[in-house]
């Protein structure tokens, strides 16, 4: 459909069709958390979020690509809380296995603190197709973050295949061990499921670091220092 591009009200008609897409995102949020994908519709969601159907358009094609988009929107603010809290903690000092903790205290807050975000990002995204096959590209996204972040950590200087496996191992687990968690399938209080994951983590990592030395490749076990003389 034709965009506006007039201005109203002091708004740009940019500024205008973003409002309406957020607003048909969050509205869309609250129906799936409650209700489930089945129980949504074009007309139930324009109803509740009190707009024509023509602002649908105006932003989707289809509920699919709503789908899709929120599944995208949750997993980037989930990305941003990992990597400000990383960049924050590292910027603090922090030796490796308080930096783990560090991080992984927001990310688990952020995906328990309101469960039905992360539910619907990691669970119940399999109910509607566009949504499941976005679900599967943030999870290797978030893994793509954490290796890039990891040879940055360890000052590697290259891109290596450890760091890929190892974040994309990382992820999957924990996301697993979340929901799972989540399920009271796993009687731990949140400090002691933070702490086990944390200790996971930097398992995982002096692992893939130790291989990397063995195959030749030079990374630090922390940042800022040299090397060892026999990597």
């Amino acid at each position: 459909m034709t965009h506006p591009t007039r201005p109203f009200q002091g708004q740009s008609a940019e500024s205008r069709v973003h409002a309406r897409r957020q607003q048909l995102l969050s509205k869309a949020y609250e129906i799936i958390a409650a209700e489930g994908w089945r129980n949504l519709s074009i007309h139930k969601l324009c109803v509740e979020a009190g707009l024509n159907k023509r602002y649908f358009y105006e932003s989707f094609d289809s509920l699919d690509s709503l789908a899709a988009a929120l599944v995208n929107e949750l997993a980037d603010e989930l990305i941003g809380v990992g990597q400000n809290a990383a960049q924050s903690g590292w910027q603090k000092g922090l030796d490796t296995s308080t930096l783990a903790r560090y991080v992984l205290d927001h990310c688990i807050s952020w995906m328990v603190d309101e469960p039905a975000r992360t539910r619907l990002l990691f669970s119940s995204a399999s109910e509607n197709p566009q949504a499941l096959v976005q679900r599967k590209l943030v999870i290797r996204k978030m893994a793509q973050v954490l290796s890039a972040f990891s040879i940055q950590y360890h000052q590697a200087g290259e891109p290596l295949s450890i760091a890929h496996v190892g974040s994309a191992f990382l992820i999957g687990g924990t996301i697993e061990a979340v929901m799972t968690w989540l399920d009271q399938d796993v009687a731990v209080s949140r400090e002691e499921f933070i702490e086990d994951l944390a200790c996971f983590w930097v398992a995982v990592g002096d692992s893939a670091v130790s291989l990397a030395r063995s195959r030749g490749a030079t990374p630090t076990s922390s940042p800022g220092t040299e090397p060892n003389s026999d990597s």
